[in-house]
């Protein structure tokens, strides 16, 4: 017989709109149209939340200057459903915790601010009380740590987006660049200063985590799973059995060296413990236990070499 389709939204493989109206917590009707978004973590199902008349564009097309074109719609907001049900008060503290120091650690310019909030969410046969969350579209590019092309990446995309207003498109890049490493190396500097004050730091090392914009600004957008970074020889993992700490250090490395385009210091405190070689390869073999047992992957790449 073949499979049923998941009742549980945090379960379906494609989120329709009518999967979202479906749920007890959404008004109906709605002034919106829901969609999937297509990138997926592990902790949160996230849907793009649209006019219903974008939609409309895009499917249906538009005539502009006598051509018919069908421009995409962006989402007005993104709604995100946490997987993990809230079971105590502690859940919810540390959440607002976690959030809270983002906020006061990273300018509200290097973040997708989003308005948290508990649902009482009715399935079939019982209730459970869910995080949810609205948060900021950001219209990015996927800043991703571990490509060792990242800044050519980056170039690539900037001369793409250079029009004949722009003049020459090497130039043009060159500058966009210029204004995403002043954006990036602030953006780093914060992320060490809340490491010195707060001992915490956000999941940096999933692909998606950190989007760039056309404007060449630079934006944290998973602002829920944040490591305690502590100076302990065990390795911490998260509540999904990866070593969200230790990559996220590894990632911002990757980030400094990558996109600033010089060498980082490995001499430096927080370098100097966790990109020790003999704790990186102990950090790897976590990582490859963590990818043997999920098998949804969600945006945390496979192990591969960091400094050499």
């Amino acid at each position: 017989m073949p499979s049923r389709e998941p009742t549980d939204i945090r379960d379906k493989g494609t989120i329709t709109h009518k999967d979202v109206l479906g749920l007890n917590f959404i008004r109906k009707p709605s002034p919106y149209y829901f969609r999937g978004h297509f990138r997926e973590g592990l902790r949160s199902r996230i849907i793009q939340v649209l006019d219903p008349g974008e939609v409309r564009a895009e499917t249906r097309g538009v005539m502009r200057a006598g051509i018919r074109r069908y421009p995409l719609a962006l989402p007005l907001r993104m709604l995100r459903i946490f997987r993990k049900p809230i079971s105590s008060l502690r859940d919810i503290t540390d959440e607002i915790v976690n959030y809270q120091t983002i906020q006061k650690h990273l300018p509200s310019a290097y973040y997708a601010a989003s308005s948290e909030f508990l649902v009482d969410y009715q399935k079939t046969d019982k209730r459970e009380i869910v995080l949810c969350g609205l948060q900021a579209f950001v219209e990015g590019e996927a800043l991703d740590p571990w490509n060792p092309e990242i800044l050519e990446s980056v170039r690539l995309y900037f001369h793409s987006q250079a029009s004949r207003d722009h003049g020459d498109p090497e130039t043009f890049a060159e500058r966009k660049i210029d204004i995403l490493q002043q954006h990036t190396r602030a953006f780093i500097q914060h992320l060490k200063k809340m490491v010195r004050i707060a001992q915490r730091l956000p999941d940096l090392a999933g692909v998606g985590n950190i989007l760039y914009t056309a404007a060449a600004t630079i934006h944290l957008v998973d602002i829920n799973n944040i490591s305690r970074i502590s100076p302990s020889d065990d390795i911490p993992i998260d509540d999904k059995g990866y070593p969200a700490c230790d990559k996220s250090i590894e990632a911002l490395s990757l980030i400094e060296q990558g996109v600033l385009g010089h060498p980082v210091d490995l001499h430096e405190d927080l370098y100097r413990f966790f990109l020790n070689p003999e704790r990186m390869q102990r950090v790897k073999e976590i990582e490859k236990a963590f990818h043997t047992r999920i098998a949804a992957l969600g945006n945390y790449p496979r192990p591969q070499t960091g400094f050499t």
